[in-house]
């Protein structure tokens, strides 16, 4: 509480309003409605093609949709300024980030971004698909974060949730070198 701030008072700067929070459930909705959308292409997909080449076609797509994201929003930060990246980033993203409870580590060597949770996740847990599935659809959404990244002039590695894991995705963003 703030030395100058009743009890009450500080009651009401955390309430969250309700309209507010109506549109954090609503984008959640929307990136659940996402996920199950890329949950239905890959069952429509893997029959034609194999989920191997089911798999790599959708990475392909949410990498090359991304990567312009990428350049267009956070290229301005590389070569190298992890700071300036980690604070767009987190800002970029609905609710600035409170959706993903995102853990960050960041020096001018690295940004690591740990996410606690995920609406995407969510989807695939209330849909009741099987850890191994969940862990394909991860996979191909994560394609997204990579061509984001790579798109803005940086390296990436993506370690995507795995069954027994806890949370959700690791990025783990440094500069190009």
């Amino acid at each position: 509480m703030q030395p100058d701030q009743a009890p009450a008072d500080q009651a009401k700067t955390n309430a969250v309003d309700p309209a507010v929070a109506d549109l954090r459930n609503q984008v959640k909705n929307l990136l659940k409605s996402r996920a199950m959308l890329m949950a239905a292409l890959l069952d429509e997909l893997e029959p034609e093609m194999g989920l191997q080449r089911a798999e790599a076609l959708l990475r392909r797509v949410m990498h090359k949709r991304s990567e312009g994201a990428g350049k267009r929003f956070f290229s301005d930060c590389a070569p190298s300024n992890m700071t300036a990246l980690r604070d767009r980033f987190i800002d970029f993203l609905p609710d600035h980030g409170g959706l993903f409870e995102i853990e960050t580590q960041c020096d001018a060597g690295k940004l690591d971004l740990k996410f606690h949770t995920c609406p995407i996740k969510e989807a695939y847990e209330e849909a009741k698909l099987s850890p191994e599935r969940m862990q394909v659809l991860l996979r191909i959404a994560g394609g997204g974060d990579v061509g984001l990244f790579e798109g803005a002039g940086f390296a990436i590695r993506n370690d995507t949730w795995a069954p027994g894991g806890q949370g959700c995705c690791h990025l783990h963003i440094q500069p190009k070198t």
